[in-house]
């Protein structure tokens, strides 16, 4: 049986290097999706990795392994874009995103991981 490969893990010249991309597009510029902070599975609120809403009118995926994050991302997306006023569809066979209806619940566990992804709830 063979096992499964590791993760590459970045060096801090690789992440010194999505930063600097990402350092053009700020808050206080055109409209923007924040996508999250992880580097090498840590929170790292000093690499946020964002899109300008005006980008979103191309083709996009997510794909990924069963529990790596797609619907949580696909949620995010969501939630993002309508609140900048634009309608959002999503076919959603399964139901995973219906959750977007129904009231968050805050937690300690919620609130201390927000705090080490830099974000205020």
């Amino acid at each position: 049986m063979s096992e499964a490969a590791e993760p590459s893990t970045l060096s801090e010249e690789h992440v010194d290097t999505i930063r600097a991309g990402y350092a053009s597009v700020t808050p206080e510029g055109p409209p923007i999706l924040e996508l999250g902070a992880l580097v090498n599975g840590e929170p790292r609120p000093d690499v946020q990795v964002t899109i300008p809403l005006g980008m979103l009118n191309r083709h996009g995926l997510v794909a990924g392994a069963t529990g790596t994050g797609k619907t949580r991302t696909l949620q995010l997306l969501a939630e993002q874009i309508a609140a900048h006023g634009v309608p959002v569809f999503a076919a959603d066979i399964k139901g995973d995103l219906s959750g977007l209806a129904a009231p968050g619940e805050s937690s300690e566990k919620l609130l201390a991981r927000t705090a080490s992804l830099g974000q205020d709830w």
